[in-house]
């Protein structure tokens, strides 16, 4: 570690140097800058990104080519991460879940749906999902912020070269239910009809989709649920029949291996759709599902004021001015997460 505030800005400044070679310092600098930044790293607990910040005008990339010159142990990213929160308990602190059944039957659907869960250490519970929507945002946000911190960093998809955000909580260990194996988890949804509602509502704000389309001059519903997980769509597919409803499905909606339009991606798995299509069903299912996500509730609002048999020329404006709405709170969002992302990274290439 370096002696002085004189000596670290004598270390950064040398950082800072254009085409720095560490091959070429010799021996007792290249020493000396080793210890300083074993020193943040290791000893500060200091990210790699954070390092560079301090450098300045650098990535994370930067300095972890620099430690790995030099011969820094590097911690696991997961691990500096964490540990970062752990020092910032005092600042943020957790709260015990204290939701209703159907809250935490909801939160279970949108976690077999859409979000990931682990248990970082002793504790406490992560839970984490990627969106370009700001509306999944607002949700998550909604479902966590009152029980821990969220955080939110942009990130860069390299399969298809498009930004995102990284949303994250960390919470205490009164969430563990959301680590319940899926059988256990379905057998106690499935004990009362609200909490069965309140999965299928999370599940469905997470995978699925209420749709509004023309059938020839009318208008036609649907509830939708999209998804890879075979087991996730039959199983909605048979409450919902239990439910008294006609689901149609499992349907094979696009096979394993085909490309995907947009970004010309190989998909690696099938991906599977099941429905209820009769327009009065639809109507049903989407008065008894609590849905909490922006845009499906917007779109549930439209459905249910139209009555069978409605011309799509009357709903079609409503309709198509919703999606543009949508994708332009999209847009922004994604060019968000891209310009906050450029701040603190290289622009990436092909």
């Amino acid at each position: 570690m370096p002696d002085s505030g004189s000596d670290e800005d004598d270390y950064l400044a040398l950082l800072r140097t254009k085409g720095l070679s560490i091959r070429n310092l010799d021996d007792a600098k290249k020493e000396k800058l080793r210890a300083f930044l074993d020193g943040l790293h290791n000893g500060r607990g200091m990210s790699l990104t954070d390092i560079a910040k301090l450098v300045g005008n650098k990535t994370s990339g930067y300095t972890s080519w620099v430690c790995r010159e030099l011969g820094v142990r590097r911690r696991p990213f997961e691990e500096a991460r964490l540990k970062g929160i752990r020092e910032k308990r005092r600042k943020y602190e957790r709260t015990p879940f204290d939701g209703t059944e159907e809250d935490k039957a909801y939160l279970l659907g949108l976690r077999h749906g859409d979000l990931s869960v682990s248990r970082p250490w002793n504790g406490v519970v992560r839970v984490s999902t990627s969106t370009t929507h700001p509306a999944m945002a607002e949700l998550f946000r909604s479902l966590f912020e009152p029980y821990g911190h969220v955080y939110q960093h942009p990130r860069y998809k390299k399969d298809t070269k498009t930004y995102e955000w990284n949303l994250s909580a960390i919470v205490d260990e009164s969430f563990e239910f959301l680590l319940t194996p899926r059988a256990d988890a379905r057998n106690w949804v499935m004990k009362k009809e609200s909490t069965l509602l309140a999965y299928l509502a999370g599940i469905l704000d997470a995978e699925g989709s209420v749709g509004i389309y023309s059938n020839g001059n009318t208008t036609a519903l649907q509830v939708i649920v999209y998804n890879t997980d075979f087991d996730l769509v039959t199983f909605v597919h048979s409450a919902w029949i239990g439910l008294g409803y006609t689901a149609l499905g499992p349907y094979l909606d696009k096979e394993k291996g085909t490309v995907t339009t947009k970004y010309g991606i190989r998909r690696q798995k099938d991906y599977w759709k099941v429905c209820v299509a009769k327009f009065e069903q639809a109507q049903a299912l989407l008065t008894q599902l609590p849905i909490r996500h922006r845009e499906k509730r917007a779109r549930k609002s439209i459905a249910l004021e139209r009555s069978i048999g409605d011309s799509w020329a009357s709903v079609q404006p409503e309709v198509e001015s919703l999606r543009l709405s949508i994708k332009s709170e999209r847009d922004s969002f994604v060019r968000e997460a891209e310009m906050k992302y450029l701040v603190s990274h290289t622009a990436p290439t092909d």
